[in-house]
This record gives structure tokens, C-alpha cells and sequence, in this order.
């Protein structure tokens, strides 16, 4: 079974790794660029003071598989961004679907949240098909946003709207 636990500094050459996977690294991170571990410190730290709500770690088997954490918080107005890795073996074994309740439930019952965007490339398919079995709906299309693979693809702007019924 899958859990959730809070960051550590121990933890950051396991994101480091993560970022620079190239496997995924087009999937995710906007910057695209690879760092030196000592930037990616530098960077990350920023990051989570002033970008990033709540970050967790993913483990399964006591092993770090991913993380997940939310951003773009909005505490007026109870919308927050989500983003969800999982290290490529870590994929389609249902994992990141019993961890992201669990997340979405602490920030429901926490912060009071109602909504919860994620933002998907339009090459991201295996993502768009995931969100859309759990939930969440197009709220927005930003046409021809993000260039990868010699074309500008859509990105889209899915939600979720986090109602007291959906964690009954």
C-alpha cells in the first residue's frame, strides 16, 4: 500500500533524480532545463517557500516512488494546483490513484479547498485519460501553448471540484 509522509532534506536527490529522468521530464516540469544538484537545491528551496503548499513524498514498500504536492494556492477564493510523479516503473499500478485521494482529502478537510486544477499537455495522453476516469473535467484549453517534439501542442486545464460526497 502506497503512503504518504512529509519531505525531508534527505529527500532531495531523490527529486533531483526525478527531475532529471529524461524519460518524463517533458511531461512535467516547465522549466525543461537540467540543473546541477547544487542549482536544483538553490532552486527547490524557492520553490517551496514561495511556490509550493504542501509537499509530500510517495513511498511504497518503504521505498520512494514519487511525490505529489500542490500549488498556485489560493486561500481567499479555495482553488490550488496539483501535480502528481511517479518514477516510470512506479506507473500504472494504481498507485498515484490511492495516494492523490489521500492528498485531495487532507486539503478538503485542512484547507478547506474546492477546487483543484491540473494542467496537462496535450501529448500527455496516459494523464488526460487519468484525470478525466477520476473526476475531473476540462475547465479550459490554452491552444498551440507548449512546443515539444517539433509542434506547439494545446495545454489543458482540468478540475476537480472537491466536494464533502466525493470523500464519503
Amino acid at each position: 500500500m502506497p503512503q504518504l509522509r512529509p519531505i525531508s532534506k534527505e529527500d532531495y536527490p531523490f527529486i533531483y533524480e526525478c527531475q532529471t529522468d529524461l524519460r518524463n521530464l517533458h511531461l512535467w516540469w516547465e522549466d525543461r532545463d537540467l540543473y546541477s544538484y547544487e542549482s536544483f537545491v538553490d532552486d527547490f528551496q524557492r520553490r517551496l517557500r514561495r511556490f509550493i503548499h504542501t509537499f509530500c513524498i510517495i513511498e511504497h514498500n518503504n521505498e520512494p516512488v514519487g511525490f505529489i504536492y500542490n500549488y498556485n494556492t489560493d486561500f481567499v477564493d479555495k482553488y490550488t494546483y496539483l501535480c502528481v510523479y511517479l518514477k516510470p516503473e512506479a506507473t500504472a499500478q494504481g498507485l498515484g490513484k490511492m495516494v492523490t485521494y489521500d492528498f485531495l482529502k487532507f486539503l478538503y478537510t485542512q484547507f478547506g479547498f474546492r477546487k483543484v486544477y491540473a494542467e496537462i499537455k496535450g501529448y500527455n495522453e496516459p494523464s488526460l485519460k487519468i484525470t478525466q476516469r477520476n473526476g475531473f473535467v476540462e475547465e479550459g484549453c490554452l491552444k498551440n501553448h507548449t512546443w515539444f517534439d517539433g509542434k506547439y501542442w494545446d495545454l489543458y486545464i482540468m478540475t476537480l471540484y472537491l466536494t464533502k460526497k466525493l470523500f464519503e
